[in-house]
């Protein structure tokens, strides 16, 4: 540990439901809990999770509608991030996919930074982000979003430069490090999975008073790059329910779309409850939820994806994606199935990716997994194991660049 370190983690925004990054933050939190939590914008309603944090935020959180629609003031990111005065602070931690690593240091604190991928909507979806975007594909507004992004990418290669480390969550993510700005890293942390939590629910589940139908499973949150609606379309044409546990810009959207597809296909008999889709759950429901399905479906390229190893956890095989940060720690046939349609998906072969992900749901309803194999695999990531690796690295770095023994 480093006594008497004065500790700052900054996140990118606390505006969104718990999901993977969060985890990673109340982890951090078990292991320097005076730490304090520096972001652009915070919506306490829908980020309980950071009700623990002393939370400080740029000055963006004075700009109206900021906090609920940051991607439309994402010009202003650098500069928010920038504004922070992070003086009083020996330490920084950037927790980051976008542009907290941005913040400004001095020479005599270390700033560490947790990389969970560049940015999404400047590098590998950039594409993909265009086409799923009204607003964007006005003509005058695409005009000025393209001169933006170009400013916004020539900003994110200086902003790479000021941590003193970066530590990747994958291998995956560290390919894109070198692809996107040539640098050297330290070693892959890869992100803990809670396992004191799920084993206490899971002991407490009381499975015999539990039936259900077969279904499938999908926790995740709702945005375009997590291809959820993949997920949707597969189900609906193999008759398999598909719960969907999360929250998102593409709730409304998804929906409709899962709506319509049932229609289509029973235009007097659809059961819309087929695909369910259920916002938020407690703990205990997850754990149900990932003991009684018959597979957890993870259709997107995830920088990791913690769910996986949740699901394993509860001796639950993945459906997940090869380039996905998560299989690296899962063997194909054994703990996953894996997809492998390109990381660029394209519109015209949509159908193609469609076969692909049936083909893997009807593979996996034939293969046999050990059951006991699975939550086996998932118990190594538990988050002491990630709090002792983060840990080291992080006195590592401080000693090396302060030359303390």
């Amino acid at each position: 540990m480093l006594p008497n370190k004065k500790i700052a983690i900054v996140y990118d925004r606390v505006n969104t439901h718990y999901g993977g990054a969060e985890k990673v933050l109340l982890a951090l939190q078990q292991l320097y809990p005076q730490a304090d939590l520096f972001t652009s914008v915070y919506r306490p309603k829908k980020a309980p999770w950071a009700k623990n944090f002393r939370v400080y935020t740029s000055f963006l959180q004075k700009v109206p509608l900021a906090k609920y629609f940051h991607r439309y003031f994402v010009m202003l990111m650098p500069l928010a991030f920038e504004s922070l005065n992070l003086r009083d602070y020996q330490i920084v931690i950037s927790v980051t996919s976008a542009e907290a690593k941005g913040v400004i240091t001095r020479n005599d604190q270390l700033h560490f930074s947790y990389l969970l991928t560049p940015p999404r909507y400047l590098y590998h979806y950039q594409e993909n982000y265009w086409k799923k975007d009204k607003i964007l594909k006005l003509p005058i507004i695409n005009y000025f979003s393209k001169k933006i992004l170009n400013y916004l990418k020539k900003w994110d290669h200086l902003a790479i430069m000021r941590p003193d480390v970066i530590v990747p969550i994958s291998q995956s993510v560290s390919r894109r490090i070198h692809q996107y700005y040539h640098l050297d890293h330290y070693p892959v942390i890869y992100p803990p999975v809670d396992l004191d939590k799920f084993q206490k629910l899971i002991s407490k589940a009381d499975k015999n008073n539990y039936q259900v139908n077969p279904y499938y499973l999908l926790v995740s949150r709702l945005v375009p790059y997590k291809n959820i609606d993949l997920a949707i379309r597969a189900c609906v044409k193999l008759d398999k329910q598909l719960i969907i546990v999360g929250d998102g810009s593409d709730f409304r959207q998804l929906k409709k779309l899962s709506q319509k597809l049932l229609l289509a296909k029973y235009p007097k008999t659809a059961n819309f409850k087929q695909i369910l889709f259920l916002k938020e759950v407690s703990d205990q429901q997850l754990s149900q939820l990932y003991g009684h399905a018959q597979a957890l479906l993870m259709p997107g390229i995830d920088d990791f994806g913690i769910v996986a190893l949740e699901a394993n956890l509860h001796g639950l095989p993945v459906i997940i994606h090869q380039h996905s940060g998560a299989s690296e720690l899962l063997v194909d046939g054994q703990h996953a199935l894996f997809l492998n349609y390109p990381e660029i998906m394209k519109e015209e072969d949509s159908e193609q990716y469609l076969t692909e992900l049936c083909n893997k749901i009807e593979l996996l309803e034939k293969t046999n997994f050990d059951l006991e194999i699975l939550p086996k695999n998932a118990i190594k990531y538990d988050t002491s194991h990630f709090l002792r690796r983060f840990n080291r690295q992080l006195e590592t770095a401080y000693k090396r660049k302060f030359n303390e023994q």
